[in-house]
């Protein structure tokens, strides 16, 4: 894990618990997009241990039947030689420590708070749950049953035809494309000429794709409870069990060495600490629940905030996060859109805005929500 700087002190005027999703009927199960998978039902405490298969309860903070409430009021004070304070004011920002700051110019004290208006960038990009950016100006969706590149002004070029549905999509380091083929159980990379190679097999329903800066790929196994990375297109299990039940969403958060996932079908994101080879450190630890949501794909900003996407409902939701990825109040709704949503990236390469994020889903439309902060290093060709 890389060194850290020194935190900032938050102190809470109010910090409200979000109870988990689980036994209690709170699961759901998806209704588009993905291949039906088993509903979790184990109940987890949120608090920062590992997962216990009874309820535990809370055991601090005072539960809250709003999770789209914004977060509450806080007051950010710097413990450093240079202390400063920077109070917020109604209505309240975001806060977060600066010890995820990842540039000299980068505010991770004061984040604009939702909701915001989403805007309808372009439509018709049916067949993806999912987009991928080249970093080269190009943004990868599907048109009936072609890849295409498009570029901001929404030009098109065709990369590949006659595939399936696909569910995963994001570029390699190599260049290639990456996609998922949930029926099939494919793993597919197409080269910039078109021409595609199969680069794995035998995966349950892969679902979620992440290419961290170093090149790994990581996926999800929406049907095998599994979340993997690949070693030579091999897939090396990282975690398998009832926390990984209907995982979906996947990014690693390198700074802090934590790999976040999503349970869709109990609505909830989970971290699990990973080594410098990628191998799990522990179990999965709850990070946050929204109650009635099936939380689809999983997104995080340059000051490590994590950003989940509510593919049953079409909302986009944040949680602040402390520095060692506890959540500060409770998840905020940020948007609601008029057409589904499933997964989200941060602006990538010249002509999209990179402090804003952009999602697609299955029927294809094309969002952006302009939120004022650059998104996490991700792996680009």
């Amino acid at each position: 894990m890389a060194s850290r700087a020194p935190a900032l002190t938050i102190a809470l005027t109010t910090l409200l618990f979000v109870p988990a999703c689980g036994d209690d009927g709170g699961s759901t199960t998806e209704t588009t997009g993905n291949t039906s998978g088993p509903t979790s039902t184990e109940t987890t405490d949120t608090t920062d241990t590992t997962d216990t298969s009874s309820t535990t309860g809370p055991t601090t903070g005072t539960t809250s039947d709003d999770p789209t409430a914004a977060p509450p009021t806080t007051t950010a004070t710097s413990t450093g030689d240079d202390s400063t304070a920077s109070e917020t004011t109604e209505p309240a920002t975001s806060s977060t420590t600066d010890d995820q700051t990842t540039g000299p110019d980068l505010d991770c004290v004061t984040i604009m708070p939702g909701p915001f208006t989403p805007e309808l960038v372009g439509g018709g990009y049916d067949g993806s749950e999912d987009l991928g950016f080249d970093g080269a100006g190009g943004l990868a969706l599907k048109r009936d049953d072609a890849v295409v590149i498009v570029t901001a002004d929404l030009q098109e070029t065709q990369l590949a035809t006659g595939l399936p549905q696909v569910y995963g999509t994001r570029f390699a380091t190599s260049g290639d494309l990456l996609v998922a083929l949930p029926q099939s159980g494919d793993l597919l990379g197409i080269a910039g000429d078109g021409t595609t190679n199969d680069l794995a097999g035998g995966l349950d329903s892969p679902n979620g794709l992440y290419v961290d800066t170093v090149g790994r790929v990581w996926l999800t196994e929406f049907g095998g409870s599994r979340v993997v990375r690949f070693d030579g297109w091999t897939p090396v299990t990282v975690y398998e069990g009832p926390m990984a039940s209907t995982a979906n969403g996947v990014v690693l958060d390198e700074a802090r060495g934590l790999l976040f996932f999503t349970n869709y079908g109990a609505g909830r994101v989970l971290k699990l600490e990973v080594d410098d080879l990628g191998e799990a450190i522990g179990e999965p630890v709850e990070v946050l629940t929204v109650p009635g949501a099936a939380l689809d794909g999983l997104a995080l900003d340059a000051c490590g905030n994590v950003y989940a996407v509510d593919q049953g409902n079409a909302r986009l939701f944040r949680g602040i996060l402390d520095d060692k990825a506890g959540l500060v109040g409770q998840p905020e709704l940020l948007a609601e859109f008029d057409s589904g949503v499933a997964n989200a990236q941060f602006g990538q390469g010249p002509g999209w805005d990179p402090e804003s994020i952009y999602l697609s889903g299955n029927p294809g439309d094309l969002w952006r929500v302009a939120l004022g902060i650059q998104g996490a290093p991700i792996g680009l060709p």
